[in-house]
């Protein structure tokens, strides 16, 4: 479908055209990019209670993007997706109540979001809510248990952040068994997505021998790799040794 189709559905009042032509102009898509006329089109979609329009629309009145900031209107934005089911709603919902962006902090609606979201399979939601199990980030006590279970399922799914949460606490024996050859294992995977903090954690394993076997040439391998991409605890190591 040209430019001038998409132009013309959109006009004649087609929500899917009105996102469509929202991304070309929010892209700069075979036309100048255009934050603006960006926020017309979503916004239009979104005015007829279209979940996509609506997660967009929101979006953009949250970070002020072709708009002026509107953190009520994007709640209501996001609440009416969220509720048809839109997942990215949902977990940007859940993250509007966790840090009170615009309401008032409720960690009991932020979990319910999150959840939802998860359940709809959204990894980041998984990960916050592991996150929220492991801190008791949200009043609760701590469990090391489930944060456990979460940041498995997380990981399985090739989520970098979850691997190296779990795999910290396979390291220190939190909510497991401590098993350091596991926790290189999960730091390995994710170093080979390039994961700085994979790489300190693998340099540091190698100074200390856990997991890994006691090399400083090898500790040294791993820190320059994980120096050179901008970890700065990693430069410092690197200068001791």
């Amino acid at each position: 479908m040209g430019f001038r189709e998409v132009m013309d559905r959109a006009s004649s009042g087609d929500p899917r055209a009105q996102n469509a032509l929202g991304y070309i102009y929010f892209r700069g898509d075979g036309t100048p990019k255009d934050d603006n006329r960006a926020f017309i089109w979503f916004n239009m979609a979104a005015e007829q209670g279209d979940p996509e329009g609506e997660f967009n629309a929101a979006y953009m009145l949250v970070h002020a993007i072709g708009t002026n900031a509107n953190l009520e209107e994007a709640l209501k934005f996001y609440t009416d997706s969220a509720e048809k089911g839109y997942a990215q709603s949902m977990f940007n919902l859940g993250h509007m109540y966790s840090d009170g962006l615009g309401v008032e902090q409720d960690w009991e609606k932020a979990v319910h979001w999150y959840t939802r979201a998860m359940e709809a399979g959204m990894v980041p939601a998984c990960y916050r809510l592991a996150v929220i199990a492991e801190t008791g980030r949200d009043g609760s006590e701590p469990d090391t248990g489930k944060a456990v279970s979460y940041y498995t399922r997380c990981a399985d799914n090739g989520y970098e952040p979850a691997m190296l949460r779990l795999g910290d606490m396979y390291m220190d024996g939190r909510g497991v068994q401590k098993n350091p050859d596991r926790a290189v294992k999960l730091y390995l995977k994710a170093a080979e997505s390039n994961n700085a903090d994979a790489m300190l954690r693998l340099g540091k394993a190698s100074i200390s021998g856990e997991g890994m076997v006691k090399s400083v040439n090898n500790a040294r391998k791993w820190l320059k790799k994980a120096s050179a991409r901008g970890n700065e605890e990693a430069k410092a190591l690197l200068e001791t040794l």
